[in-house]
Protein backbone atom coordinates (compact mmCIF):
# COMPACT_ATOMS: atom_id res chain seq x y z
CA UNK A 1 0.00 0.00 0.00
CA UNK A 2 2.76 2.79 0.79
CA UNK A 3 4.45 1.70 -2.35
CA UNK A 4 1.32 3.53 -3.89
CA UNK A 5 2.34 6.54 -2.43
CA UNK A 6 4.81 7.02 -4.99
CA UNK A 7 1.99 8.43 -7.57
CA UNK A 8 1.40 11.05 -5.33
CA UNK A 9 4.14 12.09 -4.39
CA UNK A 10 5.63 12.50 -7.90
CA UNK A 11 1.68 14.22 -8.83
CA UNK A 12 2.07 16.66 -6.14
CA UNK A 13 5.61 17.41 -7.07
CA UNK A 14 4.87 18.52 -10.65
CA UNK A 15 1.42 20.41 -9.00
CA UNK A 16 4.40 22.19 -6.85
CA UNK A 17 6.51 22.89 -9.52
CA UNK A 18 3.31 24.33 -11.45
CA UNK A 19 2.54 26.97 -8.88
CA UNK A 20 5.32 27.14 -7.18
CA UNK A 21 5.94 31.49 -7.55
CA UNK A 22 9.74 30.91 -8.83
CA UNK A 23 9.87 26.87 -10.16
CA UNK A 24 7.08 27.45 -12.40
CA UNK A 25 9.20 29.97 -14.17
CA UNK A 26 11.87 27.09 -14.86
CA UNK A 27 9.63 24.41 -15.56
CA UNK A 28 9.89 24.71 -19.36
CA UNK A 29 13.61 23.96 -18.61
CA UNK A 30 13.16 21.12 -17.47
CA UNK A 31 13.04 18.33 -19.51
CA UNK A 32 12.54 14.53 -19.72
CA UNK A 33 14.04 12.78 -16.74
CA UNK A 34 15.36 15.51 -15.36
CA UNK A 35 11.65 16.63 -14.85
CA UNK A 36 10.82 13.46 -13.27
CA UNK A 37 13.49 14.01 -11.08
CA UNK A 38 12.55 17.56 -10.23
CA UNK A 39 9.12 16.71 -9.48
CA UNK A 40 10.11 13.77 -7.38
CA UNK A 41 12.47 16.25 -5.27
CA UNK A 42 9.18 19.02 -4.86
CA UNK A 43 6.83 15.74 -4.03
CA UNK A 44 9.30 14.59 -1.75
CA UNK A 45 9.41 17.75 0.19
CA UNK A 46 5.55 17.66 0.30
CA UNK A 47 5.11 14.37 1.38
CA UNK A 48 7.51 15.07 4.52
CA UNK A 49 5.75 18.32 5.49
CA UNK A 50 2.46 16.23 5.00
CA UNK A 51 4.13 13.26 7.21
CA UNK A 52 4.96 15.51 9.84
CA UNK A 53 1.37 17.12 10.32
CA UNK A 54 -0.14 13.63 10.09
CA UNK A 55 2.11 12.56 12.72
CA UNK A 56 1.72 15.85 14.46
CA UNK A 57 -1.73 15.92 14.32
CA UNK A 58 -2.13 11.96 15.55
CA UNK A 59 -0.09 12.39 18.95
CA UNK A 60 -0.59 15.99 19.83
CA UNK A 61 -4.28 16.40 19.33
CA UNK A 62 -6.95 15.51 21.68
CA UNK A 63 -8.88 12.52 20.85
CA UNK A 64 -12.48 13.94 21.37
CA UNK A 65 -13.69 17.79 21.83
CA UNK A 66 -16.82 18.74 23.76
CA UNK A 67 -19.15 21.29 22.71
CA UNK A 68 -21.66 21.51 25.22
CA UNK A 69 -23.18 18.63 25.99
CA UNK A 70 -22.09 17.07 22.66
CA UNK A 71 -18.56 15.03 22.59
CA UNK A 72 -17.31 14.55 18.70
CA UNK A 73 -14.69 12.44 17.77
CA UNK A 74 -11.30 13.79 16.69
CA UNK A 75 -9.67 10.80 15.49
CA UNK A 76 -10.33 10.99 12.42
CA UNK A 77 -7.71 8.14 11.23
CA UNK A 78 -9.99 5.75 13.19
CA UNK A 79 -13.14 7.28 12.03
CA UNK A 80 -11.94 7.11 8.54
CA UNK A 81 -10.78 2.98 8.78
CA UNK A 82 -14.15 2.11 10.40
CA UNK A 83 -15.58 3.50 7.25
CA UNK A 84 -12.82 1.61 4.58
CA UNK A 85 -14.15 -1.60 6.85
CA UNK A 86 -17.82 -0.67 5.79
CA UNK A 87 -16.75 -0.36 2.60
CA UNK A 88 -15.46 -3.73 2.21
CA UNK A 89 -11.80 -3.84 3.80
CA UNK A 90 -10.79 -7.18 4.63
CA UNK A 91 -9.53 -6.79 7.88
CA UNK A 92 -9.29 -3.39 10.94
CA UNK A 93 -5.63 -3.70 9.98
CA UNK A 94 -6.24 -3.37 5.94
CA UNK A 95 -8.36 -0.71 6.67
CA UNK A 96 -5.82 1.37 9.26
CA UNK A 97 -3.55 1.05 5.96
CA UNK A 98 -6.00 2.73 3.75
CA UNK A 99 -7.04 5.48 6.02
CA UNK A 100 -3.50 6.30 6.24
CA UNK A 101 -2.55 6.21 2.65
CA UNK A 102 -5.73 8.43 1.91
CA UNK A 103 -4.41 10.69 4.87
CA UNK A 104 -0.93 10.97 3.71
CA UNK A 105 -2.05 11.38 -0.28
CA UNK A 106 -4.63 13.99 0.71
CA UNK A 107 -1.65 16.01 3.19
CA UNK A 108 0.45 15.50 0.24
CA UNK A 109 -1.27 17.68 -1.78
CA UNK A 110 -2.01 20.04 0.33
CA UNK A 111 1.58 20.46 0.81
CA UNK A 112 1.76 21.57 -2.46
CA UNK A 113 0.04 24.91 -1.87
CA UNK A 114 1.63 25.67 1.45
CA UNK A 115 5.02 25.49 -0.42
CA UNK A 116 3.28 27.90 -2.76
CA UNK A 117 2.51 30.25 0.02
CA UNK A 118 6.26 29.53 1.44
CA UNK A 119 7.19 30.51 -1.65
CA UNK A 120 5.33 33.66 -1.88
CA UNK A 121 6.76 34.68 2.03
CA UNK A 122 10.33 33.78 0.73
CA UNK A 123 9.87 36.01 -1.82
CA UNK A 124 8.07 38.90 -0.18
CA UNK A 125 11.06 38.82 2.69
CA UNK A 126 14.34 38.67 0.21
CA UNK A 127 12.73 41.77 -2.82
CA UNK A 128 10.05 43.51 0.05
CA UNK A 129 7.21 43.17 -2.39
CA UNK A 130 4.36 40.34 -2.88
CA UNK A 131 4.54 41.19 -6.58
CA UNK A 132 8.23 39.54 -7.08
CA UNK A 133 7.56 38.03 -10.51
CA UNK A 134 9.72 40.97 -12.22
CA UNK A 135 12.36 39.79 -9.77
CA UNK A 136 12.61 36.46 -10.17
CA UNK A 137 12.35 36.46 -14.27
CA UNK A 138 15.46 39.47 -13.84
CA UNK A 139 17.46 36.68 -11.68
CA UNK A 140 16.23 33.53 -14.36
CA UNK A 141 17.16 35.75 -17.84
CA UNK A 142 21.17 36.28 -16.35
CA UNK A 143 22.45 33.14 -17.64
CA UNK A 144 21.75 34.72 -21.35
CA UNK A 145 23.39 37.79 -22.52
CA UNK A 146 20.33 38.70 -24.73
CA UNK A 147 17.43 37.96 -22.42
CA UNK A 148 19.18 40.34 -19.74
CA UNK A 149 19.82 43.09 -22.33
CA UNK A 150 16.01 42.61 -23.31
CA UNK A 151 14.46 42.51 -19.92
CA UNK A 152 16.29 45.52 -18.64
CA UNK A 153 15.51 47.80 -21.32
CA UNK A 154 11.83 47.08 -21.11
CA UNK A 155 12.13 47.99 -17.06
CA UNK A 156 12.57 51.53 -18.51
CA UNK A 157 10.53 54.05 -20.65
CA UNK A 158 12.97 56.15 -22.21
CA UNK A 159 15.67 53.58 -23.33
CA UNK A 160 15.33 51.83 -26.88
CA UNK A 161 17.53 48.99 -28.39
CA UNK A 162 18.51 48.45 -31.78
CA UNK A 163 17.64 44.67 -33.21
CA UNK A 164 19.28 43.38 -36.27
CA UNK A 165 17.93 41.07 -37.82
CA UNK A 166 19.06 37.83 -39.99
CA UNK A 167 17.87 39.78 -43.00
CA UNK A 168 19.30 42.94 -42.17
CA UNK A 169 16.31 44.71 -41.37
CA UNK A 170 17.36 47.13 -38.72
CA UNK A 171 14.52 48.44 -35.58
CA UNK A 172 15.66 51.20 -33.13
CA UNK A 173 12.34 51.14 -30.63
CA UNK A 174 10.87 49.95 -27.21
CA UNK A 175 10.99 46.96 -25.73
CA UNK A 176 7.22 46.12 -24.55
CA UNK A 177 6.95 42.63 -23.50
CA UNK A 178 9.37 39.47 -23.43
CA UNK A 179 6.48 37.10 -24.15
CA UNK A 180 4.92 35.13 -20.60
CA UNK A 181 6.43 31.75 -19.84
CA UNK A 182 4.46 28.62 -19.99
CA UNK A 183 4.91 24.93 -19.03
CA UNK A 184 6.64 24.52 -22.52
CA UNK A 185 8.52 27.88 -23.46
CA UNK A 186 9.63 30.30 -21.75
CA UNK A 187 9.49 34.16 -22.33
CA UNK A 188 12.52 34.56 -24.67
CA UNK A 189 10.47 33.32 -28.26
CA UNK A 190 9.08 36.33 -29.46
CA UNK A 191 9.10 39.78 -28.30
CA UNK A 192 7.25 43.41 -28.71
CA UNK A 193 8.97 46.26 -29.48
CA UNK A 194 7.45 49.58 -30.20
CA UNK A 195 9.55 50.60 -33.26
CA UNK A 196 11.07 54.16 -33.40
CA UNK A 197 12.45 53.86 -36.61
CA UNK A 198 14.01 51.37 -38.84
CA UNK A 199 16.43 50.71 -41.84
CA UNK A 200 18.72 48.49 -43.37
CA UNK A 201 22.28 47.20 -42.66
CA UNK A 202 24.36 47.11 -45.84
CA UNK A 203 26.00 44.05 -46.54
CA UNK A 204 29.30 45.28 -47.02
CA UNK A 205 30.22 48.13 -44.90
CA UNK A 206 27.69 46.95 -42.28
CA UNK A 207 26.00 50.34 -41.68
CA UNK A 208 22.96 51.26 -40.88
CA UNK A 209 20.78 53.16 -43.53
CA UNK A 210 17.19 54.59 -41.77
CA UNK A 211 14.20 54.25 -44.60
CA UNK A 212 11.25 54.51 -42.04
CA UNK A 213 10.37 56.88 -38.90
CA UNK A 214 7.27 55.84 -37.45
CA UNK A 215 6.47 58.60 -35.09
CA UNK A 216 6.02 60.79 -37.84
CA UNK A 217 2.61 58.49 -37.84
CA UNK A 218 0.42 59.62 -35.21
CA UNK A 219 -0.85 56.53 -34.01
CA UNK A 220 0.88 53.50 -32.04
CA UNK A 221 2.48 50.66 -33.49
CA UNK A 222 3.79 47.39 -32.03
CA UNK A 223 5.91 44.61 -33.87
CA UNK A 224 6.45 41.06 -32.80
CA UNK A 225 9.75 39.68 -33.42
CA UNK A 226 11.44 36.32 -33.09
CA UNK A 227 14.25 36.19 -30.75
CA UNK A 228 15.98 33.82 -33.25
CA UNK A 229 15.92 35.74 -35.70
CA UNK A 230 17.69 38.26 -33.77
CA UNK A 231 21.56 38.52 -34.54
CA UNK A 232 22.91 41.24 -32.73
CA UNK A 233 21.26 43.85 -29.89
CA UNK A 234 22.30 46.92 -28.32
CA UNK A 235 21.17 49.75 -25.96
CA UNK A 236 20.55 52.71 -28.64
CA UNK A 237 22.30 55.68 -27.81
CA UNK A 238 20.78 58.79 -29.37
CA UNK A 239 23.60 60.92 -28.14
CA UNK A 240 26.49 59.15 -30.07
CA UNK A 241 23.95 58.77 -32.66
CA UNK A 242 23.15 62.75 -33.25
CA UNK A 243 27.49 62.74 -32.70
CA UNK A 244 27.92 60.61 -35.44
CA UNK A 245 25.12 62.21 -37.34
CA UNK A 246 25.22 65.39 -37.60
CA UNK A 247 22.06 67.78 -38.49
CA UNK A 248 23.48 68.75 -41.34
CA UNK A 249 23.37 65.19 -42.84
CA UNK A 250 20.96 63.62 -43.89
CA UNK A 251 19.85 60.65 -41.48
CA UNK A 252 18.38 58.59 -43.96
CA UNK A 253 21.75 57.28 -44.75
CA UNK A 254 23.95 58.02 -41.68
CA UNK A 255 25.17 55.24 -39.41
CA UNK A 256 24.32 54.92 -36.25
CA UNK A 257 26.03 54.93 -32.70
CA UNK A 258 26.09 50.80 -32.69
CA UNK A 259 26.46 50.80 -36.17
Amino acid sequence: MLFLLIFPVLVAGFLACHIHPYHFYKLHRYEGQYLYLKSAEMGLKCFGLAFLVAVATHYLAPDEAAIGHQTFSLDFSSWLAGAMVVMGAENNHEASKMAWFFILSSLTFFSAALLKWWGHLHLRLRFGAWDSRIYVIGELLEDSPLDNLLFNLSLHKDKYVMLTLSDRKVYVGKVISLGEPTETSGMDKDISIMPLMSGYRDKDALKVTFTTFYEEVEADIYLSLRQDAIISASEFDFVAYRKWNPPGEDVATGSTAAG
